[in-house]
């Protein structure tokens, strides 16, 4: 394939119907090795691939003129013409005749016109920062009349993985990429699945972001094994862009700034690829461990399932305690596995046990902090809970584990959704020592900011309050 001013064009795609007749006949179609062409050899049309097509032409076995005629889409007609001699000899044992015919088009259709190339510019440049965290993005597509005008867009690293530092907002040709956080360089990515059921063209722009601060992961969404920031021992590329432990001795993969909010998260699920059915040993921790002196024992775990060859597994590990806030997390391994990514458990504290400890907010005239409790609470202290989500089904009842030590505490309940407010008053009567009471309150659903509220007079012990269905 050649263009206007006749150089050869090396990604022409174009479909192409091949037509031989006279003393010719077309036998074989072969594009060069397009593994996701399935178009068959034994047709009359094919794309071209790398700009090129190979048309293999026999004889009817009768001398003269072999004409052969190619036609696609909006390109003028070309033509070859040959010459079959007849042989010296007869030749014994004439096969039968047959030649190429028309079948069904597997890749794209009939008469299509392929993309041939994706151009991606950028409106506001390619460095983003605080000052002009955004950028328009716009694919120029090659030809401008193809068939298939729609294009994926996405924002990964550079190994391909899903960035964690931008995100992206499609709008059919175009796309809004924003920047929320330092990590250097990502590249905003355009992919056209060009008539195919798989990706295949496509296009990067990279980006520069500085000045935004720092990027978060998000554990309740997939976290990629390749995103690790730090390791130990000897690691390699995982299968799917995961991570590969050293096969003999320790490996450490950690993962920095993950950011479980203020519910947290106790549960994650792996995905794993061990090379046997063996038990494996999986340590996962706090920290970087022997690199942290806070770092923790989260689980000493045990992987073990029946081996399928290449094929990730899912896995859910319980850890310890609950990792809130921003924190690391790292894997500690002492054979061969490979890692895909994790996930955790996004649990709703509405309905768990919440330490009075952890509210978002305290304040008031008097309290003692302690591990896992609060004690001497007195005169107008609140506690703070915010965005606690209650459902459709709501909660009726609330546990209070506390103690009173003089004869009754007036205990406010008040939640607010943003735009009403509703409130219970509990009277909590002297006890001994620590103990739970439940009470009755008025149904409260969806997400709601909860005070517990300690009127003048109080003297009491909290440590830590559930609501019930």
């Amino acid at each position: 394939m050649i263009n206007q001013k006749g150089n050869p064009v090396e990604n022409a795609n174009n479909r192409v119907t091949v037509k031989v007749d006279g003393a010719g006949r077309l036998i074989g179609l072969d594009n060069g090795g397009d593994q996701t062409d399935y178009d068959q050899y034994k047709g009359i049309s094919r794309r071209l691939f790398n700009g090129k097509l190979m048309a293999i032409v026999a004889t009817t076995f009768e001398a003269g003129l072999i004409h052969v005629k190619v036609t696609s889409p909006t390109l003028p007609e070309a033509s070859l013409e040959l010459t079959a001699c007849s042989p010296e000899e007869k030749l014994p044992n004439k096969n039968p005749i047959t030649s190429n015919q028309p079948s069904a088009i597997l890749t794209g259709q009939q008469n299509e016109i392929p993309v041939r190339k994706i151009e991606i510019s950028s409106d506001n440049g390619q460095f983003l920062n605080d000052k002009q965290p955004t950028a328009n993005v716009i694919a120029t597509l090659s030809p401008t009349n193809t068939d298939y005008q729609e294009v994926e867009w996405s924002v990964v690293n550079d190994v391909g993985i899903d960035s964690n530092i931008a995100s992206i907002q499609p709008n059919g040709q175009q796309a809004m990429v924003t920047a929320f956080g330092d990590g250097g360089d990502f590249r905003v990515r355009c992919t056209s699945r060009n008539g195919k059921n798989t990706i295949n063209l496509i296009s990067e722009l990279e980006f520069k972001a500085k000045g935004l601060g720092t990027a978060y992961k998000d554990p309740y969404s997939f976290i990629s094994a390749g995103l690790y920031d730090e390791h130990e021992g000897e690691l390699t590329n995982g299968n799917e862009r995961g991570v590969a432990t050293s096969r003999d001795g320790e490996s450490q993969v950690g993962f920095r700034d993950i950011d479980f909010g203020k519910e947290g998260s106790d549960k994650v699920t792996i995905s794993i690829f061990a090379l046997s059915s063996e038990p494996y040993e999986l340590q996962i921790w706090e920290g970087m461990p022997g690199g942290e002196s806070s770092s923790t024992l989260l689980a000493d775990a045990i992987y073990q399932k029946e081996s399928k060859w290449n094929v990730y597994q899912e896995e859910i590990f319980s850890l310890s305690k609950k990792l809130k806030g921003v924190t690391s997390l790292s894997f500690v391994t002492n054979k061969k596995m490979h890692i895909k990514g994790f996930c955790f458990e996004k649990q709703n504290r509405a309905f768990e046990q919440n330490y009075a400890v952890d509210a978002d907010k305290i304040y008031g005239d008097h309290f003692t902090k302690l591990a896992d409790r609060v004690e001497q609470i007195g005169n107008n202290v609140s506690f703070d809970f915010e965005g606690l989500d209650f459902g459709e089904k709501g909660a009726t009842q609330i546990v209070l584990y506390g103690h009173s030590p003089i004869d009754k505490n007036s205990i406010h309940i008040r939640c607010f959704d943003g735009e009403e407010e509703t409130a219970n008053i509990l009277e909590f009567n002297h006890t001994e020592q620590y103990q739970k009471k439940i009470f009755p309150i008025t149904k409260v659903t969806g997400i709601q900011n909860i005070s517990i509220i300690f009127l003048p007079g109080s003297n009491f012990n909290l440590s830590w309050f559930q609501f019930k269905e």
